[in-house]
């Protein structure tokens, strides 16, 4: 179970607006820019590592009242180097470092979330992505919730470590939220 290799692994932090986990929705692809410091921690990373997902504030659209926390977990099947196929707001080129999801626990009532690809919800306008996001955001672990805890992660950095202590105590929080998992096929 993905709880138990969260615990006997660790896992890390991936954070992005929620644009950004709207396109991982569909494509199961997270992408990167091609900065050096990037590429080394892109290099660190293995197919089965787990991290999990930090939504922040929307970078694209206005909506300041979703929340930002924790919306999932994914564990990594591979890397690559591409294009972003479901690119709207940037050029398809600009995150050619892409991580490929082979598995994926959403937090948010995932089911009530179009299928269709970011582009296509994208062009149906601004209300129809913050509703897609709104029930993606549903359920997340909110900072309030961290800091009841003890377990703030940093909201700084595309990629970070969480430390062993901050981990166990968000697993707990975690746990609750678990339903079956989007596995890419």
């Amino acid at each position: 179970m993905i709880l138990e290799e969260m615990r006997k692994k660790g896992f890390k932090k991936l954070t992005g607006p929620p644009e950004d986990w709207l396109k991982t929705f569909t494509s199961m692809e997270w992408g990167f820019r091609e900065k050096e410091r990037l590429k080394r921690e892109l290099d660190k990373i293995q197919p089965g590592d787990i991290f999990i997902f930090h939504s922040m504030k929307p970078e694209y659209i206005s909506a300041d009242f979703l929340p930002t926390g924790i919306i999932g977990v994914g564990v990594v099947g591979e890397k690559k180097i591409g294009i972003d196929e479901e690119a709207y707001f940037e050029d398809k080129n600009l995150r050619p470092l892409r991580i490929v999801f082979k598995e994926i626990w959403w937090f948010g009532e995932y089911e009530k979330i179009s299928t269709e690809k970011f582009p296509i919800k994208a062009k149906k306008g601004t209300d129809f992505l913050i509703r897609e996001i709104y029930y993606l955001l549903k359920n997340c672990i909110t900072f309030q919730e961290m800091r009841e805890h003890d377990c703030v992660i940093s909201t700084q950095g595309a990629i970070q470590n969480v430390s062993r202590e901050k981990r166990l105590r968000l697993i707990e929080l975690i746990k609750p939220r678990l339903r079956e998992p989007i596995i890419r096929r």
